[in-house]
């Protein structure tokens, strides 16, 4: 029996288990394709930062890397909305992923060549990001489209989780390549990840994998209609004002972690493992944060979750963070993991069900990138604030996520 044929039993709905939802079709091919995506994406982010730190030595040139590997992506979220709805998810996902195999495996010819110059890295990590919004929609997309309403919390809490735990895995696996084989053979590894992400997607079956691409239109005409969706919508419009100053926050850390562990323990293979550590710490923590998430959540009650645990974020990003040692740094980023799960659970939850489900594959694109668009902001203003100060840096991002939470409880309606 599939999931959908268990929700119903004598007129009532039944409670969904993590293993109910782990096993209906498809989800444990979707989970491997994205998984392989996500793992890539995580350790091209720290090999970035890593590799501009180590060459060019410059915290606000890692800060525009990373600008440059999430902006342009964000930008034309609308239209990559109009492209996923035209070609389908699958196929979608199946073109960003195999585009990342090429860009980034350019990043690492060059550099092996000695060609690699800023604008250079700057124009294929704006390449690859062009095409990035199509993984991230197409995922969140298909995910509903196997599992009932009532199971949106637990499949979100699971792919979450998995995203979560590729956080410890990713820092870790590209802190230690990094400082095991160099930044050229960890370019190429995580451009092959990639390659087999995209063929992991010929694993799905029937379903959505033999979805049909939507009825064409003019694509600026479907890009403009998923945004004027959005800001239609009071949740819509109140998620991305919302998150998008909690992601500021979280780019902001990643830059600020890295100098700061430097700052304590110097250049070298022993504060980059220092900094995977880290991040794994926060990535495990947020793994754990959002199965609670889903055993706790449920329709109604995702705002109130969210902007609780966005609260907790900030105080964890500051002072906790920022008290100066390794140990007080991980403590801070471990209960950021924790808040973290809540938050993006709830937010994914929410904007699942204030969607109308024709309009889910432009919505998630556009609503994912509008959300996300602080993110390189921070990653620039944390480069800028943490050549001069740490602990400033690290209190403006404090702040951020506050304002965060505030603007959550103003601006994101209680109910439908």
């Amino acid at each position: 029996m599939t999931v959908s044929g268990m929700v119903e039993e004598s007129g009532t709905t039944a409670p969904l288990t993590y293993r109910q939802v782990l096993t209906s079709r498809n989800v444990p091919q979707l989970l491997l394709a994205a998984s392989l995506s996500r793992l890539a994406s995580s350790m091209l982010l720290f090999v970035t930062v890593l590799y501009v730190l180590a060459e060019f030595d410059s915290a606000s040139v890692a800060g525009l890397s990373g600008l440059f590997l999430t902006l342009p992506g964000f930008l034309i979220s609308p239209i990559a909305g109009a492209v996923l709805d035209r070609l389908g998810a699958v196929r979608a996902v199946a073109l960003d992923t195999l585009s990342s195999a090429v860009f980034i495996g350019g990043i690492a010819v060059l550099s092996v060549s000695d060609a690699l110059t800023e604008p250079a890295l700057f124009c294929l990590l704006a390449l690859y990001s062009l095409t990035s919004p199509l993984t991230a929609g197409g995922v969140r997309t298909l995910f509903p489209r196997f599992v009932p309403e009532a199971a949106y919390d637990k499949a979100n809490a699971l792919d979450l989780s998995t995203f979560s735990v590729i956080d410890v895995v990713g820092p870790l696996l590209a802190g230690t390549l990094f400082a095991a084989i160099g930044p050229n053979p960890t370019l190429f590894s995580v451009a092959s990840m990639y390659g087999l992400a995209a063929l992991s997607l010929t694993m799905l079956r029937g379903g959505a994998a033999a979805e049909s691409a939507a009825p064409r239109t003019h694509l600026l005409r479907s890009a403009w209609e998923g945004i004027a969706y959005l800001f239609r919508s009071p949740t819509l419009r109140g998620l991305a004002a919302s998150y998008a100053l909690y992601q500021a926050a979280a780019g902001m850390l990643i830059v600020i972690v890295p100098v700061a562990v430097a700052d304590w323990y110097g250049e070298g293979g022993t504060a980059q493992r220092y900094v995977g550590a880290m991040w794994a710490i926060m990535g495990l923590a947020g793994a754990v944060g959002a199965l609670f998430a889903g055993k706790v959540l449920r329709a109604g009650v995702e705002r109130r979750y969210m902007v609780g645990a966005t609260l907790v974020c900030a105080v964890a990003i500051f002072p906790v963070t920022a008290l100066g040692s390794l140990v007080t740094l991980g403590l801070g980023l471990a209960l950021v993991g924790l808040a973290e799960g809540t938050v993006n659970v709830s937010l994914l939850s929410l904007r699942q069900r204030r969607t109308e489900p024709a309009w889910l594959g432009r919505i998630m694109t556009v609503s994912i990138s509008v959300n996300l668009i602080g993110f390189p902001v921070g990653t620039a203003l944390g480069g800028a604030l943490a050549t001069h100060s740490v602990t400033a840096a690290l209190a403006t991002a404090g702040v951020l996520a506050g304002c965060s939470a505030l603007l959550g409880r103003l601006l994101i309606p209680r109910e439908a």
